[in-house]
């Protein structure tokens, strides 16, 4: 098992790959420096003839997943290549914490006399806060996932 959550699929078209790129820009946003996406589109990134860098615009959710693909034009179809992953920021963020976790509850749990039970208990804290993560991960790369293939197959 992977302990950072990531994904990849291939997306099939019989569109060149000028269509599906007219597609995603009509989808996608330029992301905004300091400001919160103002066109009210799903998503936000950067688009270029080679490939695409996206995250969907949401404001609550820390766990959503990086949007990387490119593209590979086929005979009759167009193939978009695309691979979700953490964030950076989050990969961080989740380090930080469970460095800094196991760095003050181990040596509590050595130098304590407390129930055994209790102390038991700590160390199981950072895997059901990972397990959280890749649930909270694993719906939103399920959502991203629909909304990219009807975008790129012209159904939404």
């Amino acid at each position: 098992m992977k302990i950072i959550p990531k994904d990849s699929f291939t997306i099939s078209t019989p569109d060149s790959i000028t269509v599906v790129l007219q597609r995603l820009n009509e989808k996608i946003e330029v992301p905004k420096i300091l400001g919160f996406p103002t066109d009210g589109l799903p998503y936000q990134g950067n688009i270029s003839e080679k490939g695409f860098k996206i995250t969907r615009n949401v404001y609550r959710k820390l766990f959503i997943p990086v949007v990387k693909g490119h593209f590979e034009a086929q005979s009759h179809q167009t193939d978009v290549h695309i691979e979700m992953s953490l964030h950076p920021a989050a990969i961080g963020f989740l380090g930080f914490f469970f460095l800094s976790w196991y760095s003050a509850v181990v040596p509590i749990m050595l130098e304590s006399t407390a129930n055994i039970g209790i102390t038991a208990v700590f160390p199981s804290i950072p895997p059901m806060i990972l397990i959280v993560v890749w649930v909270f991960f694993r719906s939103e790369v399920s959502r991203s996932r629909g909304e990219l293939t009807k975008i790129i197959q012209g159904l939404w």
